[in-house]
């Protein structure tokens, strides 16, 4: 699955942006993208080269560099998303947006009715971010995650076109 968009801002020319199932090339770029982005949880290249053969890890592509990276999985009628991370130079472009939106048409194909994920309790941008695109907090997990040590906001979203 491939979606395209083009973009154009005020002080920027077009830009290409396909979403497209991860593959091993992509890995040393996601790597670093994951790298400058500690809100994100850091995986070890062994653990991205695994994803990409689980058919539930997509990159972003602006103009064919990799720009951001959705993982998730999927288990009996929910997805839950594991790690997202856009680079530093194409935030703000509609990026994380457009992952999002891509992982839960596919996931809404394979029969998900809902979508979970975890939040850093600091990551206020993040959270924002994800109530806009619909989820809603609704709960917290106690000392989640280390390095530093603090809470995850729980978020849930009903997909769209699924029953009750």
């Amino acid at each position: 699955m491939q979606f395209s968009r083009q973009s154009a801002g005020p002080t920027e020319s077009d830009h290409e942006l396909t979403i497209a199932p991860m593959s091993v090339p992509d890995v040393s770029a996601v790597h670093a993208i994951l790298k400058q982005s500690p809100e994100a949880s850091m995986w070890s290249e062994a653990s991205l080269l695994e994803s990409t053969s689980m058919g539930t890890a997509w990159v972003a592509r602006m103009n064919g560099t990799v720009a951001g990276i959705l993982i998730g999985r999927g288990a009996a009628d929910e997805f839950e998303i594991l790690n997202m991370a856009v680079g530093i130079m194409w935030r703000r472009r509609k990026v994380a947006t457009r992952l999002v939106e891509a992982a839960l048409e596919r996931a809404r194909f394979a029969g998900a009715r809902k979508a979970y994920l975890e939040v850093r309790a600091s990551n206020e941008g993040g959270i924002s971010f994800y109530k806009r695109m619909g989820f809603q907090e609704t709960g917290r997990r106690p000392d989640y995650y280390a390095r530093p040590r603090e809470d995850a906001v729980l978020l849930v979203l009903k997909l769209k076109g699924t029953d009750p």
